[in-house]
């Protein structure tokens, strides 16, 4: 086998189907949260459950990475490579895929952030800043996602390298990885996860709540075209 097949082999092999599955369902999760109507649009309840879901799968993955101390780690990622001019675009490959790894650590952090905003924004009615502070997280997090696809496109046409097919179809079969200390990430990670939608879809009643602000919201447009 070649180097770059053995390379290629390995890091199929990286991809169990854990995290193929945490990996596209968090994008699929974000992409909802981000097309589906807003609460002070109207219907918002697919945007909140996209949104809490995008959480618990950031919290899930997290608490995997850590307990089984599964790559890549984000002191990988800060360790920016500049391009090597003399191999011409495949000197600029491990640049373009370690910003977008950094891209997608920047990410994950500010799901949680983006979602503590909502929830303090809904409880506080339309007119709270955090509500704002939250449309500018999402805007961030449109940004990321659309740089990080960007970057990883770049980098399977330069490398000729197929990438998806690794990410989708990767050659691991098992799900969990990171062994014994992995099995025990996943599993806690699952339990924080859970408990914290059990938690936001409890105190905070979600669904109420953005009813509430659409209604709010019905209502002003109502009055500012009575006046």
């Amino acid at each position: 086998m070649s180097n770059a097949n053995a390379a290629k082999a390995s890091n199929a092999a990286n991809w169990v189907l854990g995290k193929r599955f945490f990996h596209w369902a968090l994008a699929l999760a974000v992409l909802a949260a981000l097309l589906a109507p807003k609460p002070e649009d109207g219907e918002g309840l697919l945007h909140i459950i996209a949104g809490t879901s995008a959480l618990a799968l950031v919290i899930t993955r997290v608490v995997w990475r850590l307990f089984g101390d599964v790559r890549p780690y984000v002191k990988d990622a800060w360790r920016l490579k500049l391009p090597n001019l003399s191999k011409g675009a495949r000197g600029f490959a491990p640049l373009l895929m370690q910003s977008a790894r950094l891209g997608g650590f920047v990410f994950l952090a500010l799901i949680p952030i983006a979602v503590a905003l909502a929830l303090g924004g809904i409880s506080q009615g339309e007119d709270s800043p955090l509500l704002e502070a939250h449309e500018a997280a999402g805007t961030t997090i449109m940004v990321l996602a659309i740089a990080h696809a960007v970057g990883v496109v770049l980098f399977t046409l330069i490398m000729k390298y197929d990438l998806f097919g690794i990410t989708l179809f990767g050659g691991a079969k098992s799900f969990i990885e990171g062994g014994a200390r992995g099995a025990w990430g996943l599993t806690i990670g699952a339990a924080l996860g859970l408990a914290t939608l059990a938690y936001v879809w409890g105190p905070f009643d979600l669904a109420s709540k953005a009813a509430s602000l659409s209604e709010q919201e019905a209502g002003g447009l109502g009055e500012y075209r009575d006046d």
